[in-house]
């Protein structure tokens, strides 16, 4: 019995250091819930992109941090078989993948999968089944199977096989390769069912390391499955029942490794072996019979305690005991299980943090860590509603530290805090005064406060330079003191004057720069201690209307480097000249709410936000979360203080927090990304980002891209935006894994996206071109042809009415000589002949003599209209110039025989123009009736014409001073109608003005 509780007290001796020693593991799970293609059975390999690939029983996956995509499909464009074995990726990019029934190759640039199945020759593997797929240092693909190890050449598509024994005494054991290794000397390693295997890439031979096995027995040692080096080069080896094994370089043999303590596991299964880092010299990552265990080594004795694991905030399911297969380190220092329950992302807490109690009540809060004033960087009191406590920064140690009778309850209940170098003033819940922490005298003024505002909380305080204390009261102004003096004054707290405070809460208070500042009803207040003047600063305008609550200026910190910063709920300011200047977000607002903002001493600001805690520094570009904020410090923390350089104490609950600023992980941008699918039409891209390709894509055909930004860290508070330029003005953030755009206008398009984190911190935009091909109608070469097809008919038409017009004036030129050569000819012998024969009849037939006279003026009047139409005809004489000298000699011949003056004037313009042969016929032949008219009735002694162009119109005007007459008592004749008719026909208008002894005005007036 006394032996058994001896182990009993070790064991939980034990188990109580491993509690300590090592810190727990955060964990989140996956499952088909979140698009696995199973729970079990998982190979891992993180690919040169960042894609985390995930083998099962049921297919492979392909994660990104946020997404998996499945490829579970048998046959041609899937796997030879759904069931991974193992994976590795070549120096070309491809992902192999081995299975129990051939091998695949996949092309993440196209998605072909080329499969490779047992035979000989080209396309060939020795083996089905594919235990382990390894690429060395140099990229070389090797394949284990049950026949030996392959190399695979490319170039010829083929693999050549290096056979080895791999079973002992007992033929009737399992043969196989577990894994292949290529250590740091560059010496190849194969773990096996009979032993550890060296094989030499120059001879092609192996070395076999085995323990013997006499009279034919199994030795368990010999059944090697898992290898691992560590970071010192010590090669570590796992085996199935036989323990823990490691290579001794100088006697060039494995021994078993010695297991201290009473948690090894006697017959576990060594499936894998990996090494994190927990602060300890040695610290490899055991997975023995489907359970995490850390191996240590002190004083050279190995020691094995269990991995204690908690859900983080995603996660509500537990672990299942006896699950884990392998584990996994991606290139972000997560640790990924395999399992027969789901995949396991597991954290290591913080091991820059550590975690102080402070007394015994678990619903302890500590409220502030305020300084020593002679040894700021040893001595803290951390205060409490439970009284103080002393803290010791070099030895850690934490003592109740009394306080005095007399403001016990005064100083429990402390708000804020600052020092003159001797002691410390102080604001409370109960009031208001000052501690001398030397001599332990306490100063109470809390009835100052109860005198100038009735109650007594104070809430902020601040010491100027000349040594005046202002306090924030409870909804009742300031208080400015003046120690000095014992005389105290209230400000901004008259309620008959607009910008007072009185009913309001301060969020906070600050000297800087010889001014008092208050932040209160979403306003800066900026006063003057001198003549307590004050004046408002305002938030900048935002272009969108904002919630005053969650920009107003609410907390604030003077930073090592002098400035003065203010937080809001979505914005930090800077004071500039009195103004506030919007310094992060930059250009945009921040997808977290600032809660608090403080600094240490060397300069680093500390943010707390609803997405976790964060260090930045002052310009505001560099933000490192600290994991532990996430589940240790309270929202509700005040404070941060240094007591060494790089060290940061955090006030908590029940608690304080020693965080060690140089163990604190670098900070690393958000990933840039990547543009895994285009798919347009029937056609589809892969990678585009990695390896650019030509888009040209129809019209008709909607564009689909698929992103992914590869984070396995920060994935939840990383957003993706996104934008094309000329399409989209603004970023938008992707929501889905695909955008679609659905016919696209032709042309050239940019698209472009990129990644913000939680700070605010973006990636470097992805960047990819296309283009949308437009309907072959409004392609260049086909409104290039257009173009020349419509010239050409233009130009046929053109050559067409040319050849009609020069056929035209062809015959309006034979028409104009025949008339006057044929007709013009007989008309004129006709009026000879008449005269001739009026002579010869005078006297014999003197009754004939009027008949003859007549048919000799028709005549002649017809040989003078046939020569108007001939003149009309003759395209020689379509100028405008033409008509006018025909017109004004016309004229000046008829009124000279008549004794009459004529006065002829013709615009410039129209002398230029081009008449048609209608319209130049039609104006001579109304100038020439309106002229007739006027010799024959108006007995006139002077005749006006005028032809004149006035833009597009034409106009005619003939005038006399002549007797004429009254329009309503002559009937209108044919030389009226005829004028009018032939206005008619080129679509004018004949005006006629007249009266008795008036004379008479006749004006045509038509279009050109």
């Amino acid at each position: 019995m006394q032996k058994f509780l001896t182990i009993l007290s070790f064991f939980l001796f034990q188990t109580a250091i491993a509690q300590q020693q090592f810190p727990a593991f955060s964990y989140e799970k996956y499952s088909t819930a979140n698009g696995l293609t199973d729970n079990g059975g998982y190979a891992l390999l993180q690919d040169s992109r960042g894609f985390l690939w995930i083998g099962g029983n049921n297919g492979l996956n392909r994660f990104d941090g946020k997404f998996f995509k499945q490829y579970n499909s048998f046959g041609k464009n899937g796997l030879t078989d759904i069931s991974t074995t193992s994976m590795a990726e070549d120096g070309d990019g491809n992902i192999w993948i081995g299975t129990g029934n051939g091998l695949n190759k996949l092309d993440p640039f196209t998605e072909t999968i080329t499969h490779y199945y047992e035979g000989t020759g080209p396309g060939k593997i020795p083996y089905r089944w594919c235990n382990y797929v390894y690429t060395d240092k140099n990229k070389n693909l090797w394949l284990a199977t049950e026949k030996g190890i392959a190399l695979f050449n490319s170039k010829t598509n083929s693999f050549q096989n290096f056979p080895v024994k791999v079973y002992g005494a007992n033929a009737r054991i399992n043969k196989f390769i577990s894994q292949v290794f290529e250590d740091s000397k560059g010496r190849f390693w194969l773990a096996t069912s009979f032993g550890i295997k060296l094989f030499d890439r120059n001879t092609n031979t192996y070395h076999s390391f085995h323990f013997g096995e006499p009279r034919g027995q199994q030795v368990k040692e010999n059944i090697v499955i898992s290898l691992f080096e560590d970071d010192k080069g010590i090669l570590w080896a796992g085996t199935w029942g036989g323990g823990l094994l490691q290579y001794d370089a100088k006697k060039n043999i494995f021994k078993k490794v010695v297991i201290q303590n009473f948690l090894h596991p006697a017959a576990g299964a060594i499936t894998d072996i990996k090494q994190v880092n927990t602060g300890k010299d040695l610290s490899l990552l055991l997975v023995i019979n489907k359970n995490l265990y850390f191996l240590t080594q002190e004083n050279n004795k190995h020691y094995l305690w269990p991995v204690h694991l908690h859900p983080g905030d995603k996660t509500t399911g537990t672990i299942v005991e006896n699950s884990f297969s392998n584990v996994y380190i991606d290139r972000q220092q997560n640790l990924w299980g395999g399992s027969s329950n789901g995949l396991y992302k597991m954290r290591p807490e913080n091991l820059a943090f550590q975690n102080l109690k402070v007394g015994k009540d678990k619903n302890l809060f500590i409220f502030h860590i305020i300084p020593d004033i002679q040894a700021p960087q040893d001595i803290f009191y951390l205060t409490s509603k439970n009284g103080w406590w002393r803290y010791n920064a070099n030895s850690h140690a934490i003592n109740i530290y009394p306080l005095p009778l007399n403001g016990n309850n005064l100083l429990r209940f402390i708000n804020a805090w600052c020092s003159d170098g001797k002691g410390y003033w102080f604001s409370s819940v109960k009031g208001f005064g000052y501690y001398d922490i030397y001599n332990k005298q306490l100063t109470n003024l809390s009835s100052l406060i109860k005198e100038k505002s009735g109650q007594e909380a104070t809430g902020y305080i601040a010491r100027d330079s000349g040594g005046k204390i202002w306090a924030t009261m409870w909804r009742s102004g300031l208080l400015c003191y003046n120690p000095v003096e014992k005389k105290a004054e209230v400000l901004l707290a008259d309620s008959s004057k607009p910008d007072n405070i009185l009913g309001s809460t301060c969020s906070d208070l600050q000297y800087y720069k010889d001014n008092i500042y208050c932040c209160v009803n979403y306003k800066l207040y900026k006063i003057n201690p001198a003549d307590h003047s004050y004046k408002i600063i305002a938030p900048p305008v935002f272009e969108e209307q904002m919630d005053e609550k969650k920009i107003a200026p609410d907390k604030m910190l003077v930073t090592k480097d002098n400035r003065l910063l203010f937080s809001s709920n979505l914005v930090i300011y800077e004071l500039r000249n009195d103004s506030l200047i919007n310094i992060f977000p930059a250009t945009s607002l921040g997808n977290f709410f600032i809660e608090k903002i403080t600094a240490d001493r060397a300069g680093n600001i500390w943010v707390s936000t609803s997405k976790g805690f964060f260090k930045t520094n002052t310009s505001f570009k560099s933000w490192i979360n600290v994991p532990v904020a996430e589940t240790w410090i309270s929202e509700d923390f005040k404070e941060i203080n240094t007591n060494s350089p790089g060290e940061i104490i955090f006030n908590g609950k029940a608690s304080i927090g020693i965080l060690k600023d140089s163990l604190m992980p670098n900070d690393t941008a958000p990933p840039t990304v990547i543009i895994n699918r285009v798919k347009y039409g029937e056609k589809q891209n892969y990678l585009l980002s990695l390896q650019p390709v030509t888009i040209r894509s129809s019209f008709k055909d909607a564009i689909e891209i698929e992103l992914a930004a590869i984070d396995f860290a920060g994935e939840s508070d990383n957003k993706i935006l996104y934008r094309l330029e000329g399409w989209d003005d603004n970023w938008k953030q992707l929501t889905a894994t695909t955008i679609r755009y659905e016919q696209l206008p032709p042309g050239d398009y940019i698209f472009k996206t990129k990644t913000v984190n939680a700070g605010g911190i973006e990636s470097k935009e992805t960047v990819m071109r296309f283009a949308i091909i437009p309907p072959f109608y409004r392609t260049w070469w086909f409104i290039s042809l257009a173009i020349l097809l419509v010239a050409a008919i233009v130009f046929i038409i053109y050559r067409y009415r040319l050849q009609k017009a020069l056929e035209m004036e062809k015959l309006r030129t034979r028409i104009a000589t025949d008339l006057h050569d044929d007709i013009g000819a007989t008309l004129s012998s006709i009026s000879m002949y008449s005269d001739v024969v009026k002579q010869e009849i005078k006297e014999k037939l003197p009754h004939l003599e009027p008949v003859l006279t007549k048919m000799g003026e028709n005549s002649r009047d017809m040989v003078n209209s046939i020569s108007d139409i001939v003149w009309a005809i003759n395209p020689s004489n379509d100028d405008g110039s033409k008509l006018i000298q025909r017109m004004e000699n016309y004229a000046r011949d008829i009124c000279a025989a008549k004794n009459i003056r004529l006065q002829f004037e013709a615009g410039k313009k129209i002398k230029s123009i081009q008449l048609p042969l209608e319209q130049r016929k039609n104006i001579y032949l109304v100038f020439k009736e309106a002229i007739n008219n006027c010799l024959k009735y108006a007995a006139a002694k002077n005749l006006w014409v005028s032809l004149l162009q006035n833009n597009e119109q034409i106009r005619l005007e003939i005038k006399d001073d002549g007797i004429g007459f009254d329009k309503t008592e002559v009937k209108s004749g044919n030389g009226l109608k005829n004028m009018q008719a032939r206005a008619a026909e080129i679509k004018g208008a004949i005006l006629v003005q007249s009266s008795p002894g008036n004379g008479t005005i006749i004006v045509l007036i038509c279009t050109l």
